[in-house]
Parts: C-alpha cells; structure tokens; sequence
C-alpha cells in the first residue's frame, strides 16, 4: 500500500465540567465527548525521506506546529523509521472552533502512518502517543461516544442515545483554549454530574439528562464574546431541545429531535460569517 485516504471527525461536547487546575498546569476535567458527522480528510502516501504536510484550508499550519504533522513525526521517531510520508489535509471543520478538528487530525495522522507502514504499534502505545500530542487527541482513537476525565486522556466508550440531529453554527471569530481556561473561575462547589450510564441509552433518558448538562466555560467565553449568547437565543426559539457551546467556543451546537426541523433551521442561520452545518451523531 502506497497511499491512503481516511476520514477525521469533528465533536462536541455535551458536559464539560473544569474540576480543578492540576500541579502540572493543565485542567483536570469531566467531559462527555460526542464525534459528529463532519470530516475532515487526510490523504498520506509514502514517499522516498522526509515528512510533509499541507493542507487546502489558508490558515492551516502546513509546517511543524500542525498537530498532525507532531503526531506522524512522533510515531516515526518511536518506531525509528526513516521512511518519508507526505499528508495532505482537506479541511471541513472550521479551525480553532471548538470541534477538535486539530487533534481529530493527529489521531487520524497517527492511525494512519502505522495502516500506511504496517507499523506493530498497539492501541495502548498509540494512546499514549496521543496523549503527549494533545488533550483531546486520545479521543479521537475511539469510536462514537465516550466520558473523558483526566486531562483529557482517561477515556471511557459508553453507549449514549444517537436519534437526534445536530445545527452547528460557527460565528467568523477564533476564541483562545489558553485563555478561556486562564480567565475561568473554578466553582468547587458546584453540583457535579449526577447521571447514570444507563439512563443515557434511551431518548427519555438522554434528552432530560442532556437538560441538566452544562459547559464551564460557556459563560467566561460568551461574556467576551456575546454572539454565542445570540446564536444560543436563536436555535432555542427556533426549537432546539438543548443549545449548547462546544468545548471552548466558539461553536454552539443546537439538539433536535426531528431532521426537517433541523434542516430548516440550519438554512435560516446561514448568514454572512457563520458557517452553519446540519450534522448527526456517530454512533460507538
């Protein structure tokens, strides 16, 4: 095999609980991560030396700083292969939008090179290798649905209802992950998740636990930045069951249970910077 074509995955997320700030700088969170319906592209094909990366979005990183380019090298240097890779990006996921397309990259860069090289390189290594390229890279190796605590490399696969459709709409603004943790206040005694597995499996279940779930840093980020606040107004009066901020913004996300209603809410939101999709849950 000489080259190789595979999909990359946005998420969201449906809980993202900041519990503390840890000795070693980062978060220690609790998140309920959803991968969705809209990809991005990575094509790698062999190639005599030399690692290479591009991509067709401008601002893309096409250099050393792309998370994906961090990940093929790492597994390079650990198997000590010289073999040269070259990887192409094609971009869907808007950058810097709170949809991990960045470390859905690296985690599809790091599957990738060992499918490509036929690399023996275990689920567990390929983990720990994410782990040292980004918070949410680890999720990324797994299908579908998961709980992540940690720092972002404890994940847990469960099961989670998946009938509903999602409205993303992504305002024309970059919000920093450095500085929406920075700026956020830890409330420690806050009530924290209080849901059982199980009661996530059915529609009933999913959508009234999905009305008790929140996004820490939802309201730093929305003081800064009062579009999320207006984007939020405008998928719950057009009737999402539930809208939410992903991650760190600025993407919010609305729930609905009925695909017509999303498709024409997702048409009526399309408007000058914002980049709006109508997306599904990827089922585990």
């Amino acid at each position: 095999m000489d080259r190789l074509t595979l999909k990359s995955p946005a998420k969201i997320n449906l809980l993202l609980e900041v519990l503390k700030k840890r000795e070693d700088g980062y978060h220690q969170i609790r998140s309920l991560m959803q991968a969705v319906d809209l990809f991005d592209e990575l094509t790698l094909e062999k190639r005599p030396k030399d690692l290479v990366i591009s991509c067709d979005h401008p601002r893309c990183p096409a250099d050393e700083t792309n998370l994906a380019f961090k990940a093929a090298s790492l597994l390079l240097q650990e198997e000590k292969r010289d073999q040269g890779v070259a990887i192409h990006i094609r971009k869907r996921i808007p950058i810097s939008a709170g949809l991990g397309g960045g470390s859905s990259n690296a985690a599809a860069a790091l599957r990738g090179v060992r499918q490509l090289l036929e690399l023996d390189v275990p689920e567990r290594r390929l983990h720990q290798l994410a782990e040292r390229v980004g918070s949410d890279v680890p999720f990324f190796l797994y299908s579908g649905q998961a709980l992540v605590e940690g720092r972002g490399e404890q994940i847990r696969p469960i099961r989670i209802y998946g009938g509903y459709w999602l409205v993303l709409v992504c305002p024309g603004i970059e919000v920093s992950t450095r500085w929406a943790y920075q700026n956020l206040k830890i409330n420690l005694t806050k009530k924290r998740w209080g849901v059982s597995f199980k009661d996530l499996e059915d529609a009933s279940g999913f959508f009234e636990a999905l009305l008790s779930f929140e996004n820490d840093l939802e309201e730093v980020v929305s003081k800064r930045y009062p579009v999320i606040q207006r984007i939020k107004d405008n998928l719950e009066d057009s009737g999402a069951v539930k809208s939410s901020m992903s991650g760190s913004g600025p993407t919010v996300y609305g729930v609905f249970d009925q695909k017509p209603q999303a498709e024409e809410v997702a048409r009526e939101l399309l408007r000058g910077d914002w980049h709006t999709f109508l997306t599904r849950p990827i089922p585990g």
